[in-house]
């Protein structure tokens, strides 16, 4: 499992795991790094990352779009809730963890991750029993997610005063949207490929 949780925080500082951490690292700074709201991404990746070993989701086509517009409506509602009263319910901590995991679950199946030797071996186990595999694949997202824990760590020493905050949320929320827009018009396969030959060069 160690070998598994460090291979995964080496392939962070590669593009191809970009559409993997992009997604959480826009909710830890929109959530002010809130420990709910980092706890609640490893769940969401834990979980994408299970379903992906296991073959259970595979997004494409249209459905691949449905979670970028998904994505975009989420991170949207996020950054003007504070702002629209009738929203405010959106900018409580609770919902914002919930949205935060639900971010980044779908950053999971967006991702199409360098293979490594660890998760490899993970992979071609799940073959047998994706369920054998859970350790692994679990240890695997959690240490994919060690550069959100970077940033939720800065936050929280850094603490931004509230119009700080507000700005670096919608900054970091405009490149989120960018993202996901990408991937709802259509354009998932080539970040991908860009990504993948980024990673190659």
């Amino acid at each position: 499992m160690f070998a598994a949780f460090a291979e995964a925080i080496r392939t962070t500082t590669q593009p191809c795991t970009l559409l993997l951490l992009l997604p959480a690292l826009v909710m830890a700074i929109i959530t002010r790094g809130r420990w709910a709201a980092f706890a609640a991404m490893c769940t969401g990746a834990v979980l994408g990352g299970w379903l992906f070993i296991a073959n259970v989701v595979a997004l494409d086509g249209w459905r691949l779009q449905l979670s970028g517009a998904l994505v975009v409506a989420v991170i949207g509602l996020v950054l003007v809730a504070r702002s629209v009263s009738p929203l405010n319910w959106a900018a409580t901590p609770g919902v914002q963890a919930a949205f935060a995991s639900l971010v980044t679950f779908a950053a999971t199946l967006w991702w199409r991750p360098c293979i490594g030797t660890e998760l490899g071996v993970i992979l071609t186990g799940a073959r047998a029993g994706a369920l054998g595999e859970l350790p692994g694949i679990t240890a695997y997202m959690l240490g994919s997610m060690m550069p959100v824990l970077a940033v939720v760590l800065l936050m929280r020493v850094i603490d931004p005063s509230p119009v700080a905050a507000r700005r670096a949320a919608w900054l970091a929320g405009v490149v989120g949207l960018a993202a996901a827009v990408a991937v709802t018009i259509g354009r998932h396969d080539e970040l991908v490929a860009t990504l993948t030959r980024w990673t190659m060069s």
